[in-house]
């Protein structure tokens, strides 16, 4: 299997694929609110930890 063809057929729940992607998803995370920020802004809670 060629590299392009496995990017293709990855599923939502796999782990990033190369470099670019890993870089994207840190962009992704440094803008996702904390559990106290959620609280304040939204009186929202967090997701439970797994």
């Amino acid at each position: 299997m060629k590299k392009n063809e496995k990017l293709k057929s990855a599923d939502n729940s796999s782990m990033a694929q190369n470099f670019d992607e890993v870089k994207e998803l840190g962009k992704q995370m440094k803008k996702a609110k904390t559990g106290t920020e959620l609280k304040e802004e939204r009186n929202k809670t967090q997701d439970p930890l797994q």
